[in-house]
């Protein structure tokens, strides 16, 4: 499959959106909470008919039956269950589950982010920056994965603009096979869209949802219809046209 910008790139799909795919050492780490065990039922005792005990007993059950009147707010059975496979962090429910291969890079990426030209449609712009603003530098290689999103609860980057989804797009390292050095694992970024309403945008075309996309240096990214752009870049590298330096 060819991936932005025209280019020949390896996906992965579909991802692991609902809940297939094991999740990672750290991204367990990083988005496990551990919640109380369920109660354990008192055993019944054996009693005989009509007696006083029986009577305490049939009390016990009455009020029983008025405290399951109360409001639970508890975790559901579903939520109890996703939580344990690592996909509920602050109690919100993730889109995604990190993959068996997912590591955290020694590569030190960086995003620096710039506020394009207003001129520009979201989703034309591959300027990487040019006649823009730059806002601020990510460093986005200390964890194996980085989520985009309007909710701040499990947002690593929060983005606020309305056109936007909670959970829009998530960044992912990953150690896979690379023919070119034989073979052996080399954790590259990935990238993917949450399904989101507004879309994802590498270097001016869309994404198709629920798959990996890999990135490479230099790679504009765009959200919905924000006016920001995010270019990936290392730590030494400059890119021609940007204006940035290591």
């Amino acid at each position: 499959a060819s991936g932005a910008g025209g280019e020949k790139r390896d996906y992965y799909g579909p991802s692991g959106a609902s809940g297939g795919g094991g999740s990672s050492a750290d991204g367990q780490r990083k988005r496990q909470r551990r919640w109380g065990g369920k109660g354990k039922e008192e055993p019944i005792p054996d009693l005989a008919w009509g007696s006083g005990a029986a009577k305490a007993v049939e009390g016990s059950d009455e009020e029983k039956q008025v405290e399951k009147k109360k409001a639970d707010f508890g975790l559901s059975g579903a939520l109890a269950s996703d939580e344990r496979t690592g996909n509920v962090y602050n109690g919100i429910l993730l889109k995604f589950s990190e993959p068996p291969e997912a590591r955290a890079p020694n590569t030190r990426w960086r995003m620096y982010v710039f506020r394009k030209k207003k001129d520009n449609v979201a989703g034309k712009s591959g300027g990487g920056g040019d006649d823009g603003e730059l806002i601020e530098t990510l460093h986005v290689s200390r964890q194996s994965a980085y989520l985009f999103g309007r909710e701040a609860k499990v947002a690593d980057i929060p983005v606020l603009h309305p056109s936007l989804s909670s959970q829009h797009c998530v960044l992912q390292y990953r150690a896979t096979p690379d023919a070119s050095i034989g073979g052996r694992l080399r954790c590259r970024p990935y990238l993917m869209d949450l399904e989101s309403t507004n879309g994802t945008f590498v270097n001016g075309v869309r994404l198709e949802g629920a798959r990996y996309y890999e990135l490479r240096k230099g790679d504009v990214i765009t959200l919905g219809a924000s006016t920001r752009e995010y270019v990936l870049l290392t730590e030494n590298s400059t890119e021609a046209g940007t204006g940035v330096g290591a």
